[in-house]
């Protein structure tokens, strides 16, 4: 316990699954999280939540320049688009590439100049291990998703010698609602999990287990990583 006691978390796409849990690890662990989701209601019995849309770059910067402080960043937005190269369409792209990596552009360029200011930060993108194992019908989601672990690198290169920290956690086949509703039933979820060697889906909070030690003072010689936690789907 108190592995963040004292830290100012900001958790975009809180309202379930991996930035849920995440936003759950980070308040258990005595951080101040504030909770940013379409639907705060779901939240606000957990932690203080407020109503954000991440593609809405107006209010991305308006919620974050209101925060006294930002000690770290959390950007677990993301869309699923099913399809492969052909069946993807510019709507599919443009959608997708706005939530999944457009709106963590954008929350960077807001935080950062704070965390610059405050010599010290970090931001965790959440990625996908799609960003570099080839994954049937996922074509536009596997692009955005190697942006995102791209954008995170360049980043952590960049401001290094301010002390910020950017990481991106890129897991496997994690159960969340999502998930469970791409699946379309148990015979589905089943063929998920049957995907990872460990022969099982992940669970939210084996996600956030690691969001907690690269946002703790434990993970602070940790930048630039795409860390994997995909129970061997990759191997």
């Amino acid at each position: 316990m108190g592995k963040l006691s004292g830290k100012k978390a900001l958790v975009i796409a809180a309202g379930q699954g991996i930035g849920r849990a995440i936003a759950k690890a980070f308040q258990k662990e005595g951080a101040e999280v504030l909770a940013a989701t379409l639907h705060p209601e779901k939240l606000r019995a957990v932690c203080p939540a407020v109503a954000l849309d991440a593609r809405d770059k107006v209010a991305v910067f308006h919620l974050i320049g209101g925060l006294e402080r930002l000690d770290c960043l959390v950007n677990a937005q993301g869309l699923v688009p099913v399809g492969g190269l052909l069946e993807a369409s510019d709507q599919d792209w443009e959608e997708a590439f706005l939530l999944n990596a457009q709106s963590i552009f954008w929350s960077m360029q807001a935080a950062v100049p704070k965390m610059q200011a405050q010599g010290d930060g970090c931001v965790i993108n959440i990625a996908s291990v799609a960003a570099f194992k080839a994954v049937p019908e996922r074509f536009v989601y596997s692009t955005t998703k190697a942006a995102v672990v791209a954008m995170s690198r360049a980043a952590a290169l960049e401001l290094a010698p301010y002390g910020v920290r950017v990481n991106a956690i890129c897991p496997g086949t994690v159960e969340t609602p999502s998930l469970r509703e791409r699946a379309g039933g148990e015979d589905g979820l089943a063929a998920f999990a049957a995907r990872q060697p460990l022969g099982r889906l992940g669970q939210p909070e084996e996600i956030a287990g690691l969001a907690v030690y690269l946002a703790s003072d434990e993970g602070r010689f940790a930048t630039g990583g795409a860390f994997v936690v995909d129970g061997g789907m990759s191997l």
